[in-house]
């Protein structure tokens, strides 16, 4: 197999792996007893995306501007302000009645919520962690893809792409928990799964355009820089808007907190290889 078909094989293989965790996340939501199961499930997502940002974003992101010769950890004041500026637009730009549509409890009828909020917070609403966290995973799975499809050889290829599915098929699964959970429609949730599984296969093939063409110290500033702004918005989305909502709720604390210790100690184990 020559080294073109085994990288559009296998973008295939990754955004089947990206599509199918959303889709099966979305789909186990909606049937009968989901919702306890959807509760459970946002916490291990929120693990998921706090060990994603920490362990793996944050990491590469100060791996990679140490190569640059870099000494001020740059990284970590990008992914603060990240996490700053998502704080400053939800908690403080927003009008106080979207504020409190965008906090309300998740176990809050929204027929009530309704009742109080006009349509414009509602849509307030489907504007915040979703876009947010679609626009950081978008952004992080095209560099993955770009580093995939700039590979010389066949076996470095394969290396990255074991990681890569490891990691998305994993990042699908809680994104479709996000979105589950989020007061989005189910067609648009599931436009933002695909949207989010198309995104490394992009990456992959403008990987293997521009190989050997743009090579300057630019593309790994940018690498770095996304990554660190991605950690950012993952661990307030983890923390703020997952585990906060779920911890508020009732009931079943010890097994939201299990479920976000596994998805976590997931992240850690797939470091080990990555």
């Amino acid at each position: 197999m020559s080294l073109l078909v085994t990288k559009l094989t296998l973008a295939l293989g990754v955004f089947l792996a990206g599509w199918a965790g959303g889709a099966i996340a979305l789909k186990r939501a909606q049937t009968p007893g989901g919702g306890s199961w959807l509760s459970l499930g946002n916490a291990f997502a929120a693990g998921v995306f706090l060990g994603t940002g920490l362990i793996h974003m944050l990491s590469e992101a100060t791996a990679g501007w140490r190569e640059l010769g870099g000494e001020y950890p740059v990284p970590f004041v990008l992914a603060a302000a990240a996490f700053a500026l998502i704080l400053l637009f939800e908690h403080v730009l927003l009008p106080d009645d979207a504020h409190a549509m965008i906090h309300a409890h998740t176990g809050e009828p929204l027929g009530h919520l309704e009742h109080h909020h006009s349509g414009h917070t509602h849509r307030t609403k489907e504007a915040v962690s979703p876009y947010a966290l679609v626009i950081a995973l978008s952004a992080h799975s095209v560099i993955a893809g770009l580093a995939l499809g700039a590979q010389p050889t066949i076996t470095s290829a394969w290396i990255i792409a074991v990681a890569i599915l490891a990691h998305k098929a994993t990042a699908g699964l809680a994104l479709g928990m996000n979105l589950a959970g989020s007061r989005l429609s189910s067609s648009r949730s599931h436009r933002f799964v695909l949207l989010f599984a198309v995104m490394t296969p992009l990456g992959i093939l403008a990987g293997m355009a521009l190989s050997g063409v743009f090579r300057s110290d630019a593309e790994a500033y940018f690498d770095a820089t996304v990554s660190a702004l991605a950690a950012g918005t993952f661990l307030y989305i983890a923390s703020i808007d997952m585990l906060q909502d779920e911890f508020l709720k009732p009931g079943s604390r010890w097994a939201k907190w299990i479920w976000a210790v596994i998805g976590l100690t997931l992240t850690a184990v797939l470091a080990i290889w990555v």
